[in-house]
C-alpha cells in the first residue's frame, strides 16, 4: 500500500469521524477496520444516545457538552441519514438516597450551562404517562437526542473518501510498526503486509488494548459487556429516553461484576427498546436469556404495561472501559506519531464526532477546543 501521512485502526464511528475530519484538511488517510464492513461492531450494537443527562461537572461533561454540540454539524451535512431525534432525557428516581443528591446535581449542572430542570412526581407522570411506579422525582434534559450512529459512521467514511482517504475492511492492524522511537505504520494480522503511515491512531474501541501494547503503551482497557432487549413495534410507548437514577452508579462502578439498571426508549423504528447491563468478563458476546427478561422485569417496574410487550431481540455488545470512567484521546510520548482515541464506554457514539475533531485538530497542529490533558493516555503510566 501506499505511504500515508495517517492510518486510522478501527472503523466505528470514532474512526470514521476522525478520517472525516482529516481528510476534509486535506490529510493522506487510510482508515482500516478488521471486519468486513465499517462499523459492524460496537457503533451499530448501541441505543444511538447523545447524553448529558448521566454526566457531573469536570471534564467529561466538557467533552460531553462539546460532542452534543457536534450533533448540529452532523445533522447539516447528512440530514436524516444521521436518524437524529431530539426527544430528551427523563431521570427518574426511585431511590431516597438518588433523590435526595439530584438537586445538588442538577445545580452544578445548569451552572455549568446544561438545560436541565428537577420535576415532582406529579411532572414526571405527565412527561411519560406510562410510568407507574414509586417514583420520587426526576429531572429532564431536553437537548439529549437519540441518532443512527451505523449510517453516522458510514456516511463519515464515504465523505472521507469523497475528500481523497482510503478505507480497507477486512484487514486487522496487528502491530504498530517502528522505527526507532517513531511511527512507521501498522503490521497486518498474518503478515499480509504493512500499512506505511507517519502516524497511526488507534481508535479500535475494546480491541484496542494489544494494538497499543506493541509499541509498549500499557492501556488498561477491557470490553465491557452490555445486554439490549428490543420489544415489539409501539411507536408512541415512550415520549423520551427514560433512565433509572440508579444508572448512573452503575456507569461509574469500577466493578467487574454484573450492574443491572433501566434505560428505556423507543427506538427510530418504533420499537421498545431496554436496558442495560455492565460487565467485564472478555469478549464474551453471548446472550444470557435470563439477564433479558430481568431488564424487562426491572423495566416494568417503572412502566408496567412494558411487562406485557413481546421481546423481538436481543442482542450483547463490548463497551471500550477505562478506570476513572475518562477515555483516552490524544498522543503519547512513547511513540512520536501514535495517536489514541478508545476508552468511551457507554458514551463512544456521543463522544465519537467531537474525538475525531480534537485528534484532527492535534495531528494537523490547530488549537484543539478542549484541553486534552485530562484524557492523556499517559496518565496511566506507572
Amino acid at each position: 500500500m501506499s505511504n500515508y501521512e495517517v492510518a486510522i485502526v478501527g472503523a466505528g464511528i470514532v474512526g470514521c469521524a476522525t478520517a472525516y475530519e482529516l481528510a476534509r484538511r486535506g490529510v493522506n488517510v487510510c482508515l482500516l477496520d478488521r471486519d468486513s464492513e465499517v462499523s459492524n461492531a460496537t457503533t451499530g450494537l448501541g441505543e444511538g444516545n447523545v447524553l448529558l443527562s448521566d454526566k457531573r461537572p469536570g471534564p467529561e461533561l466538557e467533552l460531553a457538552v462539546h460532542g452534543l454540540a457536534a450533533y448540529d454539524q452532523v445533522e447539516e451535512s447528512f440530514g436524516e441519514e444521521a436518524g437524529i431525534r431530539r426527544k430528551g432525557a427523563l431521570v427518574v428516581h426511585l431511590e431516597p438516597a438518588g433523590w435526595r443528591a439530584e438537586p445538588a446535581r442538577i445545580e452544578e449542572l445548569q451552572d455549568a450551562a446544561v438545560e436541565c430542570s428537577l420535576l415532582d412526581r406529579d411532572a414526571v407522570r405527565t412527561a411519560e404517562p406510562v410510568l407507574e411506579g414509586e417514583i420520587l422525582g426526576g429531572s429532564w434534559f431536553p437537548g439529549d437526542l437519540q441518532c443512527a450512529p451505523r449510517a453516522i459512521a458510514r456516511a463519515m467514511a464515504r465523505e472521507a473518501e469523497a475528500h481523497g482517504a482510503t478505507v480497507v475492511t477486512g484487514l486487522a492492524g496487528e502491530r504498530i510498526a517502528l522505527g526507532g522511537e517513531r511511527v512507521k505504520g501498522v503490521t497486518a494480522v498474518g503478515g499480509e503486509g504493512r500499512v506505511s503511515a507517519d502516524n497511526v491512531v488507534v481508535t479500535a474501541g475494546p480491541w484496542s488494548a494489544p494494538l497499543l501494547a506493541s509499541a509498549g503503551l500499557g492501556l488498561p482497557l477491557e470490553p465491557r459487556k452490555g445486554q439490549l432487549a428490543r420489544l415489539e413495534r409501539r411507536p408512541d410507548f415512550l415520549r423520551h429516553k427514560v433512565i433509572d437514577g440508579s444508572y448512573m452508579g452503575a456507569v461509574a462502578s469500577e466493578d467487574a461484576g454484573l450492574q443491572v439498571s433501566t434505560v428505556m426508549e423507543t427506538t427510530l423504528d418504533g420499537h421498545v427498546l431496554v436496558g442495560s447491563s455492565r460487565e467485564r468478563r472478555g469478549f464474551d458476546l453471548s446472550v444470557d436469556r435470563d439477564l433479558t427478561r430481568l431488564l424487562v422485569d426491572r423495566a416494568a417496574q417503572l412502566a408496567p404495561e412494558l411487562g406485557r410487550l413481546r421481546v423481538d431481540a436481543a442482542w450483547a455488545g463490548l463497551r471500550p472501559w477505562l478506570p476513572g470512567g475518562l477515555p483516552a484521546i490524544g498522543p503519547t510520548e512513547l511513540a512520536e506519531g501514535l495517536w489514541v482515541a478508545t476508552g468511551h464506554e457507554g458514551a463512544g457514539i456521543a463522544y465519537g464526532p467531537i474525538t475525531g475533531r480534537l485528534v484532527a485538530q492535534a495531528i494537523c497542529g490547530e488549537a484543539t477546543d478542549l484541553d486534552l490533558t485530562p484524557f492523556s493516555p499517559d496518565r496511566f503510566a506507572s
